[in-house]
């Protein structure tokens, strides 16, 4: 699957041929096929391989890395038949005519089996990833996984990231999306935030655990996302939504959670300074830096990301392990707004150093 996704997104061939696959197979990695963009039929399908066309043969015992087949293609497109080799056998195979291989004539396994072992002129262009054995397969799946951090991660969520890929190594192996992740995630963050608003002190503490555990839900459907190829606009817009809604929670239950342990204390003013200072947040980081294309954002929008990651919730777990949640409530209600108001201050002295810089520049 992992080989027809980088053929199919990479090289844009006319069409993937999968020896010995069946319907079964085609039917479980559907989506992954279709995101390829190009047909990919069973090995069985009478006439799957075309005579007229080169025919470029992936091994079932390793796979291309990200961006692995272009070099390969570029080092192999004017000869005549060549080879990519790993450990001394053929990774991936080309040939210019593969009607001498039986193509068109012959099944798919037939061709791919002649082709792997075909002579050919060897080229060391393009990575690949050792599948053949169990080892390597590990080691393998590690550098995959070893890539799942993103510049954009809160200082604290890149410690949360070994959590995170513990849990999604269990889940990877089942049928689980991860929009029904998400959905998990969501579930669980409105339960510790309905625990966080409770009217005790150990149960506040179990809600900011389950906040966290929510946290760790919420990288470990991206993962599960970008390791089985599956990412989808709508997953990615259900993804940021579910962060909002518990965001919002939680926010709303910290100054509800802190005036039932302190009932003698009125906490309105703390609490709508909390909340309307979360939404201002919200507002102005989606205005100022997300709805602006990434690369467009500059190494402000990295520290802003991450400073509004979801790394509060380390020190709502230790305030809640001592009893004053409220030393949070007071510090959020005014850093919020702080926070809000440096974002539009240093974007408005952004914009007005560019402007300035538009103006001087001589006319041509």
């Amino acid at each position: 699957m992992r080989a027809a996704y980088r053929a199919g997104t990479e090289l844009a061939p006319d069409r993937i041929v999968i020896a010995g696959a069946d319907a079964a197979y085609l039917r479980r990695w559907s989506f992954q096929f279709r995101a390829a963009g190009v047909p990919v039929v069973c090995g069985d399908v009478p006439a799957a391989l075309d005579a007229r066309l080169p025919l470029l043969v992936l091994a079932d015992d390793a796979f291309p890395d990200a961006g692995g087949l272009p070099p390969l293609l570029d080092a192999v497109a004017a000869r005549a038949a060549a080879r990519r080799e790993l450990d001394g056998r053929a990774v991936a195979a080309y040939a210019r005519d593969a009607a001498a291989l039986g193509a068109g004539t012959a099944a798919a396994a037939d061709v791919y089996a002649r082709a792997l072992s075909a002579p050919g002129e060897s080229t060391d262009a393009g990575l690949f990833l050792d599948a053949r054995t169990a080892a390597a397969s590990d080691a393998s799946a590690d550098v995959l996984y070893a890539r799942m951090s993103k510049p954009n991660d809160g200082y604290l969520a890149r410690f949360d990231r070994r959590f995170s890929l513990a849990i999604t190594r269990v889940l990877l192996p089942f049928p689980v999306s991860p929009n029904q992740v998400t959905a998990a995630s969501l579930l669980i963050g409105l339960l510790g935030a309905w625990w966080l608003a409770a009217q005790s002190a150990p149960l506040q503490f179990l809600g900011a655990l389950t906040l966290w555990f929510c946290c760790l839900l919420d990288g470990s459907d991206g993962e599960i996302a970008r390791l089985k190829h599956h990412i989808t606009p709508w997953g990615g817009d259900f993804d940021l939504l579910a962060d909002h809604v518990a965001h919002l929670c939680t926010f709303v239950a910290l100054p509800v959670g802190v005036a039932r342990l302190h009932p003698g204390v009125n906490w309105w003013f703390p609490g709508t300074l909390l909340v309307t200072g979360f939404l201002a947040c919200g507002f102005s980081v989606y205005w100022l830096v997300l709805r602006i294309p990434e690369e467009q954002r500059g190494p402000r929008a990295l520290i802003v990301e991450r400073v509004a990651s979801r790394d509060y919730i380390y020190l709502i777990l230790a305030l809640t392990m001592i009893g004053r949640l409220d030393w949070f409530v007071w510090a959020a209600a005014f850093g919020s707004h702080g926070f809000w108001a440096w974002l539009w201050l240093s974007g408005s002295a952004k914009s007005a150093a560019a402007s300035s810089s538009r103006s001087a520049r001589p006319a041509a």
